[in-house]
């Protein structure tokens, strides 16, 4: 049930602005499981592949946030030309569709920043 309800949040956020998250998040989950892979053989940390995790994690914050005011500047287009009166729960389910992508977006970006403080952690206390 929630798998669903998951797979249609992605699906009306919309393609062009989920599926780059959906791909960061992806990367991100792969580099945490190179780095603690690291962490587990060897002990030590690469440096460039934990800043990339940072950094991955910033951008997709960022992408989702641009999904969302470009999602609310063709919105508004559309009520702006609009001629009679709109419901408001229309409304609010048309902004709750725009918050989507900021939404994915901040989920991928705690995930990465998150690992990336435990990882920090982890390579001081070895």
């Amino acid at each position: 049930m929630i798998a669903s309800t998951l797979f249609d949040l992605h699906i009306e956020g919309g393609a062009s602005f989920m599926f780059p998250i959906a791909i960061l998040l992806i990367t991100n989950l792969c580099l945490i499981g190179y780095l603690l892979f690291n962490l587990i053989a060897k002990k030590s940390l690469p440096a460039k592949p934990l800043e990339l995790l940072k950094h991955i994690g910033g951008f997709a914050l960022a992408w989702g946030a641009f999904g969302t005011l470009v999602g609310l500047f063709a919105a508004f287009n559309a009520l702006e030309a609009m001629t009679e009166m709109i419901p408001f729960n229309v409304l609010c389910g048309g902004l709750k569709v725009a918050l989507i992508t900021v939404l994915y977006g901040f989920i991928t970006f705690l995930i990465s920043l998150l690992s990336y403080i435990v990882f920090k952690v982890a390579e001081k206390t070895s």
